[in-house]
């Protein structure tokens, strides 16, 4: 099927309805959110900080002839974001723009064409017309050009087939790993679980909290350099808007939206850990950001448990524990697998052309851009 007639271009605002639609449709109403409860949520996301500047927006496949039709072929979310990139033999990062694609929905009757291939290979020369220009396919580019985009797939390599152009690929997974604690088998030994005092977050105290630690993120960078020096390594900041992003989604929830515990942190230092409520496919405490020592990992791991008993999940889940919690966390009854669902991927667009993808790594990937 030709697909020579369609473009990509920034959903209008009835486009922008429609896809919000289809996502309730697909993605709410089978975690127990009905669509006009899903459409609720729009207006508060448009509001939110990870919003401002038109930072989030729909991008939609559509006829050229017919570019306002709201019975487009597919529909994405994109959300721009500052990111840090460490290149090999420098010193400091640079900061400049990511995009995090979710939301990838083509109809039910549009289904099997070609149509989601057609608009994620179109994407990439409306994020990176540096790179990809095509004024004829992608007539409308993005505000905010991209160094990289992301996303999570639910469909294994399928986007790794939506390249921008012939002889290239379009994004490549990343290997990932999960870390859960079914409720019924975590351990924590009660001298480890109280070992250091404790205090519990409120929605504005994780913010706060996430805003400090992001002057880690460049050591954090410099840290990864020395153990693979020829490596670029990127790194999406600051990480609170879009925790926030997903603290309102965990509040449509039953469970979160009674709960008011949002983190946990240990006063003195600078060691936290940061959660949202989820139901994918289990209702379960997801943790956003975690920095920790062995010693206060298990209080930490504690309080998140105490959340996760009140609110009726089944489990606690960390995405990329880092290497010096692992012993840890599988003494707590921890379980370590490499992730088989929501894979992380991205495609590379920066500006040095001698980084290929296989040459950069998505640092500190722990769940943020979740679709």
């Amino acid at each position: 099927m030709s697909h020579n007639h369609l473009i990509i271009k920034p959903a209008s605002e009835a486009q922008t309805h429609e896809a919000q639609i289809r996502n309730g449709t697909y993605w709410g109403v089978p975690a127990g959110v009905s669509v006009n409860e899903y459409l609720k949520l729009h207006p508060i996301l448009q509001q939110g900080v990870f919003a401002r500047d038109g930072r989030l927006e729909y991008w939609v496949l559509v006829p050229k002839e017919d570019p306002e039709s709201t019975n487009f072929y597919a529909s994405c979310q994109v959300l721009a974001r500052d990111i840090l990139t460490l290149h090999p033999g420098e010193t400091s990062p640079v900061s400049s723009y990511g995009h995090v694609i979710s939301f990838v929905i083509v109809p039910p009757e549009y289904r099997g064409k070609g149509y989601a291939q057609c608009l994620m290979s179109l994407l990439h020369s409306a994020l990176a017309p540096h790179r990809y220009p095509s004024p004829l396919k992608a007539p409308t580019v993005t505000r905010h050009r991209s160094t990289v985009s992301v996303l999570y797939s639910a469909v294994g390599d399928y986007y790794a087939r939506c390249a921008p152009m012939v002889g290239e690929s379009g994004w490549t997974r990343q290997t990932s790993w999960r870390t859960t604690w079914p409720l019924s088998s975590i351990q924590i030994p009660p001298k480890k679980a109280t070992s250091l005092p404790v205090e519990l977050l409120s929605e504005s105290d994780v913010a706060a909290t996430l805003d400090s630690d992001d002057s880690n993120t460049p050591a954090g960078l410099l840290e990864l350099q020395k153990k693979n020096p020829k490596k670029t390594f990127f790194a999406f900041t600051p990480t609170s808007p879009l925790n926030t992003y997903f603290l309102t989604l965990s509040k449509l929830t039953p469970s979160g939206s009674s709960n008011t515990s949002w983190g946990a942190r240990i006063p003195g230092s600078s060691d936290f850990m940061t959660w949202v409520i989820f139901n994918q496919p289990t209702l379960k405490v997801i943790i956003t950001r975690l920095r920790a020592t062995v010693a206060s990992f298990p209080v930490l791991l504690n309080a998140a448990l105490r959340v996760a008993q009140d609110t009726k999940c089944e489990g606690i889940e960390i995405g990329n524990i880092p290497e010096h919690l692992k012993e840890v966390a599988q003494a707590t009854g921890g379980v370590t697998t490499e992730w088989d669902d929501h894979l992380p991927a991205f495609k590379w667009y920066g500006e040095q052309p001698e980084v290929a993808g296989a040459d950069a790594v998505w640092a500190m990937e722990e769940r943020y851009s979740w679709c």
